[in-house]
């Protein structure tokens, strides 16, 4: 018609093939750049895809809304920001229509009877009763009214130890990162990993080696975008045979329940699967086999590793552990549970557990019972507390001002109570207590990323951020510092603990449980 276009509304699928060609045809990308918009609509866009395209000048918005609803919220843009799914709420005084909070900075859309665009949802329901989106969105950053798109509720993978990977992101980022990639789904809601099942494009031959370390480098690049526990191991990819597919919807996305009904024997098999790290030899011995295998899933060289490292020291976590779990079972020929795994995390520990099962199987005796072990550790306890002497009978003048020492303050709740301490005129000092390297950094950062004030840190010299581990009787801290501690600390404030539910208790004795023992003389 001799018009130009300055606006181009389409379907996701579409913007991936331009971007392919585009790339594939010399790299000039002036046919996007000059729109005046251009806007994905029907689902969503890649994260990786919309990155680059707005790093390459595309002015990308689009609108959130759906047919029960109506378009209720628009990407704005915001000052040295972009944001193809960052959406502002279109109608923020309409009582009908909210962003409702559902946990910590995360909301659902939602909308009453009496919005004005909503179709007609309240046949048989109750007047009051809101009809809910199921889409997941994040306030970046808090407190801004810019409510980032992060997928389905129902993408949101919960695992076996708490942790959660954000399917949808995942599913999207690897089935646009490879050619040989059609359809894919991630899994794993209450399972130690995530999973995925993956569906290849015509063409390609599912048998070939070739083309499964096509698909294991495209998942592998796309790992280093994930949190760890997010990130997907080789074997736990399984391939759909030729001629197989995953159900989808009309708008391509994975029937996730019915995927993992149509599967079940397939992703059954990837939980249970054997696993050899590729040093393994039979002629090992047990411990030198567990170096070699940890030293695989850990890449640290196998001299490093003691037998007593733990392996949370490692790094290896419930994804981790699942692949230990299968080579060892390998090893021993015999079924071996993730829990053993997590309550002997040491070489020395599985070598004499293991050892002391052979005993037991040959002998028919019974087990270590866990409330046995407990009382173990009680009765230890018992023993030490009757072996400090007597408390003085010097009373300790009353101060008027509070010294405080606080451990675990980087975390939620540390970061919390040290705002709150420091607000506080009855505090005149207060030693925050962080692990690791950079702790000053890492407590700040802490105070960033949960909406908190970080100049409070450097609020006349009331903080003091110190490196510590509960592990030492000094914790960790020259003489001088101790001594300084222990005799001007009045109050304090143990909020360190382990975050892993997978430990046995005998994994918190010594720098969780104990960690108060240093103070017992104050």
């Amino acid at each position: 018609m001799g018009y130009p276009v300055d606006c181009t509304h389409c379907a996701p699928t579409f913007i991936e093939n331009m971007y392919e060609y585009i790339l594939e045809n010399g790299g000039d990308f002036t046919p996007l750049t000059s729109l005046k918009v251009l806007q994905p609509g029907g689902a969503a866009l890649s994260d990786s895809t919309v990155k680059s395209l707005e790093a390459k000048g595309v002015n990308m918005k689009t609108t959130y809304g759906s047919t029960e609803m109506g378009p209720v919220a628009r990407s704005l843009p915001q000052r040295n920001k972009l944001g193809c799914y960052s959406f502002r709420n279109l109608y923020p005084d309409n009582p009908f229509l909210k962003f409702a909070k559902i946990g910590e900075n995360s909301y659902e859309c939602i909308v009453y009877k009496g919005f004005e665009l909503a179709a007609e949802l309240w046949d048989g329901k109750p007047d009051n009763e809101p009809y809910r989106s199921n889409d997941l969105f994040i306030e970046e950053p808090q407190g801004s009214g810019f409510f980032v798109l992060h997928g389905r509720m129902d993408d949101i993978l919960v695992h076996s130890n708490g942790e959660k990977t954000k399917a949808g992101p995942l599913q999207l980022d690897i089935q646009t990162a490879g050619k040989a990639i059609n359809t894919v789904v991630a899994l794993g809601n209450s399972k130690p990993c995530v999973s995925l099942l993956v569906e290849l494009r015509q063409g390609y031959d599912t048998t070939s080696q070739s083309v499964r370390d096509l698909v294991w480098n495209t998942v592998r690049e796309v790992n280093s975008q994930y949190p760890k526990h997010s990130q997907v191991m080789q074997s736990m990819i399984y391939i759909l045979p030729k001629g197989a597919s995953l159900p989808v919807t009309p708008k391509g996305n994975v029937k996730r329940k019915e995927a993992e009904s149509l599967y079940a024997k397939e992703i059954e098999r990837l939980y249970s699967q054997d696993y050899a790290p590729s040093n393994f030899t039979h002629e090992q011995s047990l411990p030198e086999f567990l170096r070699n295998s940890l030293s695989s899933l850990s890449n640290i060289p196998p001299s490093t590793i003691q037998d007593w490292t733990t392996f949370s020291d490692l790094g290896i976590d419930s994804r981790l552990a699942v692949a230990l779990r299968s080579s060892l079972s390998t090893y021993l020929n015999r079924s071996i549970s993730l829990s053993t795994i997590f309550e002997n995390p040491s070489i020395s520990k599985l070598v004499k557990y293991f050892s002391r099962k052979l005993i037991q199987e040959s002998s028919n005796g019974p087990e270590t019972s866990s409330l046995e072990i407990i009382n173990r550790i009680i009765s230890r306890f018992e023993s030490e507390f009757k072996s400090w002497p007597p408390r003085s009978s010097h009373v300790y003048p009353s101060a008027t001002k509070q010294t405080i020492l606080l451990t675990g303050a980087s975390g939620s709740l540390g970061a919390a109570l040290l705002e709150s301490l420091t607000a506080s005129a009855d505090v005149e000092r207060i030693y925050a207590m962080v692990r690791g390297p950079n702790q000053v950094q890492k407590l700040r950062n802490s105070f960033i990323n949960r909406g908190l004030n970080p100049e409070i840190l450097n609020k006349g010299g009331k903080i003091e951020v110190l490196n510590f581990s509960m592990k030492d009787p000094l914790l960790g801290l020259d003489i001088e510092t101790y001594h300084e501690l222990a005799t001007s600390v009045t109050i304090v404030i143990q909020n360190a603990w382990k975050m892993d539910l997978n430990l046995g208790v005998e994994e918190f004795v010594d720098d969780c449980i104990k960690s108060g023992f240093p103070f017992q003389t104050r």
